[in-house]
């Protein structure tokens, strides 16, 4: 007879409410997974969503326009497509809340970064409704002695976005700029 102790009983993730949804996906939400799929969250709930594989247009452009009227930030998280074949867009929110749990949850975001601005040196968060002003032509000055990585992480973690810059990936190197990929771990409060 084998007694269950704490040490060989499996480990049972913790129930996701509604509560741990809204706590981790927030207001405004976009999903894009690795094959293309997206999908729409709003306080929670899945509004609209797009199958890649069919060649649907995408929701990102209705995500945007309903965070900037709702004045608020829209939350762009890229994830896996889950293992399992018939996965639903319930088990894509049910990892994301487990990887909160553990505060592992990563975000990506383009920005532009120059020496040569009219007013020195800086970056630019493109296409977010926060980051980007109001014109989408919002700069975070840099001093001199700052690295990109240094400076990047220092907006984003002022601004409440990120906890920390994990990696930049340089994708398009101009003569007066740079724009690069910003991988991040995000800010997720319990």
């Amino acid at each position: 007879m084998s007694i269950a102790t704490p040490l060989n009983l499996p480990f049972a993730k913790p129930a996701v409410t509604q509560n741990d949804i809204i706590r981790v996906l927030g207001e405004y939400t976009f999903m894009r997974l690795d094959n293309g799929d997206e999908a729409f969250y709003h306080n929670g709930y899945w509004l609209t969503g797009t199958d890649a594989a069919s060649g649907e247009p995408s929701v990102l452009g209705l995500a945007q326009s309903m965070a900037r009227a709702g004045c608020k930030s829209l939350r762009c998280v890229e994830l896996p497509v889950p293992d399992d074949e018939e996965w639903c867009w319930d088990d894509v929110v049910t990892q994301l809340v487990h990887a909160s749990f553990t505060r592992q949850v990563r975000g990506e975001l383009i920005v532009t970064a120059s020496d040569n601005t009219r007013h020195g040196r800086g970056v630019h968060v493109c296409s977010d409704p926060l980051l980007s002003g109001a014109n989408s032509n919002l700069w975070f000055p840099l001093s001199a002695d700052e690295d990109w990585h240094a400076g990047i992480e220092r907006v984003l973690t002022m601004n409440g976005v990120a906890e920390n810059v994990v990696r930049l990936e340089p994708l398009r190197d101009g003569p007066e700029y740079t724009d690069f990929k910003v991988i991040y771990n995000r800010t997720i409060c319990a």
